[in-house]
């Protein structure tokens, strides 16, 4: 790695910095995380399928399939603040408006404007670390920030469940927390590189990545891991939860928060694993939990027994997500980092946009237990990517 250049204005300035980066990922994570013990419940009030209730997931990450690719040019256009704090502005009150919703269609659609809001936050987040420290201060801040991400994923869906027993409307006002994030990036100076081409030199940036064997590789492995995260662990296990041991929201969310626990326990050690295995190790061994985890949760006795599943689960995707941010971030060159964060932003979102609605019609289809099935055969597909396209040395 490089040597550590810290760039702060001010360690005032720094502090402000990582509150916003660790604000915007917990905030694009409380989308999802405090809403997916729900969607069951979500079936019944409505009077709709499983698949339809899913919806209340697919409309809020399907804007980022898009609008993510487009925030690292607007960002690099007009600047970090001035695409984040509009970003922040539109997460924060499309997504309290889902609570005053009076029919699901409305709410599909306040979840949707949410989602708009919501997408250059994932690319922001690392992106203005990137932008004020280099080198293994960067690596490690990045590794910080995954471990927030787990804590707000651990926290979430236990809130979320919880407010969901009062009433169903009520961990739709979570995304207020959001408002003093929103405040904060009003008032901090960021980065405005001001160096954004056209949209045809971005899209011919975007297009030169992909000539990268490495940073392909690891860009698919995003894309899997996601669907593995929004497939098997926050579509089907619910519906396992709630099918087979007729579990609450509040229980569901409190067995989910142990993959949270265990992300945020490995994540926090990545540092240390570098120095002990190879990226490829890591993430070969991450394949070897996430196999083990979901084997065993098919056969549970009970929802409790879950709990020892659920927390290796969680290690596996500790070690896999900060280990590939990181390596995009050192396969890429400085010019290209936005375009790859962007692109990865994007095989992000796309991952847990496709993945509830798959995950749900193959459960529908071919019963619960392939919901579980299927996480397998994708992780062997990661394994695949890992072996062919991440050097076998860091």
């Amino acid at each position: 790695m490089t040597a550590d250049t810290p760039a702060p204005l001010s360690p005032a300035h720094g502090r402000r910095v990582l509150f916003l980066a660790f604000g915007a990922t917990t905030s694009m994570v409380l989308g999802v995380s405090s809403i997916m013990p729900m969607v069951p419940a979500l079936s019944k009030i409505f009077g709709i399928s499983l698949a339809s209730a899913s919806l209340v997931i697919t409309v809020f990450t399907l804007p980022g399939v898009v609008f993510t690719l487009f925030a690292g040019l607007l960002a690099d256009r007009f600047g970090r603040r001035a695409v984040l704090v509009p970003s922040l502005f539109l997460f924060c009150f499309a997504g309290a408006a889902c609570a005053f919703a009076d029919s699901f269609e409305t709410l599909l659609l306040f979840r949707f404007f949410q989602g708009v809001g919501a997408a250059p936050l994932g690319v922001l987040n690392t992106t203005i670390i990137a932008d004020t420290w280099s080198g293994r201060t960067m690596s490690s801040l990045i590794g910080y920030n995954i471990t927030i991400l787990n804590v707000g994923t651990a926290i979430y869906p236990s809130l979320g469940g919880a407010l969901a027993v009062l009433d169903w409307r009520y961990p739709f006002l979570l995304p207020l927390l959001a408002l003093p994030v929103f405040w904060v990036a009003l008032t901090t100076r960021l980065a405005n590189p001001g160096t954004a081409g056209t949209l045809r030199h971005y899209f011919a940036e975007v297009g030169r990545i992909f000539q990268t064997r490495r940073i392909v590789g690891l860009l698919g492995i995003t894309g899997l891991t996601f669907v593995l995260l929004y497939g098997p662990m926050i579509t089907s296990f619910p519906v396992l939860a709630d099918a087979y041991f007729f579990a609450s929201p509040a229980a569901i969310g409190l067995v989910m928060a142990f993959s949270s626990i265990g992300a945020a326990l490995t994540a926090s050690q990545l540092g240390r694993l570098y120095g002990r295995f190879t990226p490829r190790g890591l993430l070969l061994f991450s394949q070897i939990l996430y196999v083990a985890s979901l084997a065993a949760m098919v056969n549970v006795p009970g929802l409790w027994w879950a709990i020892a599943p659920t927390l290796v689960y969680g290690m596996g995707q500790g070690l896999i997500t900060p280990n590939v941010q990181a390596q995009l971030l050192i396969a890429a060159s400085p010019a290209q980092r936005a375009s790859v964060m962007s692109v990865n932003g994007m095989l992000l979102r796309l991952g847990q946009t496709v993945a509830p609605v798959t995950f749900s019609a193959v459960m529908v289809g071919w019963g619960i237990p392939w919901g579980f099935y299927l996480g397998i055969g994708l992780s062997a597909a990661i394994v695949v990517l890992a072996v062919a396209f991440v050097p076998r040395e860091g």
